[in-house]
């Protein structure tokens, strides 16, 4: 067992526990969805006339196997949801991912693999033969991003895995024509108005080296932009991008490079917190490549907001943590038993200055993830709103349980919710040909206490007010992101 899952074992909750079988909730948290074919959905209400297009989820769906068990959210095996919107109707299918862990997980009964918790289990004799570079899992179980008019997804290793985004069918890892020796990878790359994918990669040496790369829209290769050594680097999830800069968190739960290369262990057991080395962010020029450093307290980070210029200063909005006791929280022995977290992620603005050493941070709000923006604004300027899935931090709540609009000038929030659901990430769709930051909906799968399956919501993110409902034809295990294909 990991040294995360050690200690997850060991904490102590008052909050009491949530039934998480028959209809609870909590549902979305265990095996159970089948592959299916195009199905019909139930939609009460109207939906928009200019709804046209796909909505593609990810996420982890298979955890128990029939002579082993992954033990934390991030590591199931990943299952691909498309639904079809057309005409007011709407059409469901999913399909399991054909990555070589999965195929290796059910030939075995077990993990095999190592996932973010769950450790390798390759021989060591099979291990010596590629010693200098460790096998990383290909479970596309995090984001899904297009390069070009290809679609692929990945975790958090330089694994991108090309699928269908119809048939949902698994195409292949994408090969890459370049000596780019990336041992992590952040799992949300960034597609550009010109169909080029955007990433950073970590590589490991003397020193670990952070590296900006793109690859064109029709091309595989690598092409690196940027390169910054640091003496450890530190656990980079996702990243941001201004019309001028990519910014980026080098957060206080560094990496062990050793351990990495050496061991067998799982990926989080690789990482250590470590409070007394401050976090830094990085920002890389789109224009020369040069980069910036500032220095914060130690933080931990998934998702950044948006990255934007005021004036001469860059600006980072960042849903961040105190420190790195959230990924135990995500542990499935709590999430199933609906304890409660111990950290609220916080919206927090860092402000960073030219010719100041340190970030200048403001506090916007708490109890706020997983956030959206109009997508158009990283390369067109400032979002005022901002969309996620939140929670009262004060109250005795057990996971993300409302769908939160955040003005972004002044912090007000505004708030929807299903009695009894978990609601997770609020993907905004703009409406086609709007001038409006705010204009179009937002699609959020929900699950409550009773529902005989998944409920899609289709709000309107102004007024945070319910259009319409898509009833899924079975429990949609609770994902991470989504991206919506127009037609």
């Amino acid at each position: 067992m990991s040294a995360v899952l050690e200690r997850t074992s060991r904490f102590a909750d008052s909050a009491p526990a949530i039934d998480s079988t028959a209809f609870s909730r909590l549902r979305g948290f265990h095996t159970g969805a089948r592959e299916m074919g195009d199905t019909v959905c139930a939609v009460h209400g109207r939906l928009p006339v200019w709804l046209q297009g796909r909505l593609l989820l990810n996420g982890p769906a298979v955890w128990e196997l029939p002579e082993g068990a992954y033990r934390h959210w991030f590591d199931g095996l990943a299952m691909w949801h498309r639904l079809q919107f057309a005409g007011g109707h709407v059409l469901y299918r999913s399909r399991l991912a054909d990555s070589q862990s999965a195929r290796l997980a059910r030939a075995a009964g077990r993990p095999v693999m190592g996932e973010f918790a769950t450790a390798d289990t390759e021989p060591w004799l099979s291990r010596l033969t590629h010693f200098f570079r460790p096998r990383a899992s290909d479970n596309p179980s995090v984001a899904m991003s297009r390069i070009g008019e290809r679609w692929v997804a990945c975790t958090q290793t330089p694994h991108l895995i090309s699928f269908e985004p119809d048939s949902l069918a698994t195409i292949g890892e994408l090969a890459h024509d370049d000596d780019l020796d990336l041992a992590l990878m952040a799992a949300h790359g960034m597609t550009d108005s010109r169909g080029d994918y955007w990433n950073i990669g970590i590589e490991f040496g003397r020193r670990c080296t952070y590296r900006l790369f793109r690859i064109a829209a029709s091309g595989t290769r690598r092409e690196s932009i940027a390169a910054i050594q640091v003496p450890r680097a530190g656990y980079l999830h996702a990243f941001a991008r201004s019309a001028s800069h990519v910014l980026f968190v080098e957060a206080a739960w560094r990496a062990q490079p050793l351990a990495f290369l050496f061991t067998r262990r799982a990926y989080a057991a690789n990482f250590r917190w470590e409070p007394g080395s401050a976090s830094a962010i990085h920002a890389i020029s789109l224009a020369d490549g040069s980069v910036q450093r500032w220095e914060t307290p130690p933080v931990m980070s998934f998702h950044p907001v948006q990255a934007f210029e005021d004036g001469r200063e860059l600006v980072l909005d960042l849903c961040d943590y105190p420190d790195a006791g959230v990924i135990d929280d995500l542990a499935l022995d709590r999430l199933r038993a609906g304890v409660r977290h111990r950290a609220a992620p916080r919206l927090t603005r860092y402000r960073l200055r030219p010719g100041c050493a340190d970030a200048q941070i403001e506090r916007l709000g708490t109890g706020f993830e997983l956030p959206q923006i109009h997508p158009s604004r990283p390369e067109q300027g400032a979002a005022r709103w901002a969309w996620g899935a939140g929670y009262d931090a004060g109250e005795r709540n057990h996971f993300l349980d409302r769908t939160v609009r955040i003005d972004l000038h002044t912090g007000d929030r505004l708030e929807w919710q299903r009695p009894g659901a978990i609601q997770l990430e609020p993907l905004f769709v703009p409406r086609p040909g709007a001038s409006d930051e705010d204009d179009g909906v937002l699609l959020v799968p929900t699950l409550a206490d009773g529902d005989a399956s998944t409920v899609i919501a289709v709000l309107d993110p102004r007024r945070m007010e319910c259009l319409a409902t898509i009833q899924a034809p079975q429990v949609v295990p609770f994902g991470f992101h989504g991206v919506f294909q127009p037609r």
